[in-house]
């Protein structure tokens, strides 16, 4: 599947702080990480062409928490094309011990949300991305309570018939596989900048626009 871009199109990426990056501090408000990558690459690519990226991530959310905000941060803004992120709190506040949200919540508030864009953006491209990983220094069996929630992802895009889906675990594993001596993540979660642009290569590649 490829996306269609132009000058006037709005790509707007929502998520937790894998997404935000320290976006409330950029002067661009598009944070340091993935999303700055994407925008950047389509800029380079194409200027003539090159969309609006907005960053809409905040840190520590979970899908309970974007659809509190879903209306202002993602309805509101009316994209062309919506990227959700979202997951990894979902299963790490579990593991911590100070929330999180199940399986079944997980899907039931994923698919009421994607309800929503389905209802007022009728137009809107969805492109939904696996939640990446949770590996070690985070407790060894995290991968494998967070592996619901990757699959759970590919049942709701195809529920709805989304544009692109993103294998970002998939590809986090795989990388790390063929080389465990490059560090992915800082803490076995947040992307380092090499992390980062595995991200945005994976998301630009699943949308047709590399």
């Amino acid at each position: 599947m490829s996306i269609s871009l132009n000058r006037d199109s709005k790509v707007l990426f929502i998520g937790d702080s894998i997404t935000d990056c320290g976006r409330a501090s950029d002067p661009d408000g598009i944070g340091v990480g993935f999303v700055r990558d994407v925008r950047d690459y389509l800029a380079a690519k194409d200027p003539s062409n090159a969309p609006h990226v907005i960053n809409t991530g905040v840190s520590g959310h979970k899908v309970t928490d974007l659809q509190a905000r879903w209306q202002r941060d993602a309805i509101d803004r009316a994209p062309d094309v919506l990227s959700v992120k979202i997951g990894i709190n979902d299963v790490w506040h579990q593991l911590a011990g100070y929330g999180g949200v199940d399986i079944d919540r997980y899907i039931l508030t994923y698919r009421t949300i994607l309800g929503e864009v389905c209802e007022k953006l009728p137009n809107c491209a969805i492109v939904l991305c696996e939640p990446t990983v949770i590996d070690p220094p985070q407790p060894a069996h995290a991968n494998a309570m967070l592996a619901p929630y990757v699959e759970a992802v590919h049942s709701l895009a195809h529920e709805f018939h989304a544009d692109a889906l993103v294998p970002l675990h998939t590809e986090f594993v795989r990388a790390a596989r063929a080389r465990p001596d490059i560090p992915w993540t800082t803490d076995g979660v947040h992307p380092t900048s090499t992390g980062h642009m595995l991200i945005a290569r994976t998301w630009l590649r699943a949308t047709g626009l590399m």
